[in-house]
């Protein structure tokens, strides 16, 4: 999936995303016939060369309302991976806290797309900086278990 026309370009991310940063998320369920919100804030912190991004809220689908966290890290990628192989084209990489690898990042031209495996399903989308206060992430995931879409607008 393509991203739009990209306005901001961020070279370092620990320059640009520092701060809490509102979330409006809108999830489309295909399979379930449901839409949903996420509604809730980003805190991302500075910490050693990358950043802690962390999001709490509540999540409204279908039936379901809870309140829900994750937490990720914004790092740099090694100019080599440790079994001698060079790294890839994006400067940085988003992860889960557990140290598994999300998605590349490379905003440099101040979007870029991302891609991410998980199981069966998988994740294909793009992030765009569409000005100084606003940062546009959508998803399309697809798979036997799940039809979604989820677009999120971050906000300062």
């Amino acid at each position: 999936m393509p991203a739009p026309a990209p306005t901001v370009q961020v070279t370092d991310p620990r320059t640009f995303f520092p701060g809490v940063w509102q979330i409006d998320r809108r999830v489309h369920d295909a399979r379930a016939r449901t839409d949903g919100t996420y509604v809730g804030t980003a805190t991302f912190l500075v910490e050693g060369e990358g950043l802690s991004w962390t999001e709490r809220g509540e999540l409204r689908l279908g039936d379901y309302v809870g309140r829900t966290s994750r937490v990720m890290r914004v790092l740099p990628v090694p100019p080599a991976r440790a079994d001698g192989a060079p790294r890839g084209a994006a400067p940085w990489e988003v992860r889960f806290d557990d140290g598994r690898p999300f998605h590349p990042l490379d905003l440099r031209g101040g979007s870029c797309p991302v891609d991410h495996p998980c199981g069966e399903d998988h994740y294909a989308g793009w992030v765009r900086v569409e000005s100084e206060d606003l940062l546009v992430v959508s998803w399309r995931v697809t798979g036997p278990r799940k039809d979604h879409t989820i677009l999120s607008r971050y906000t300062r």
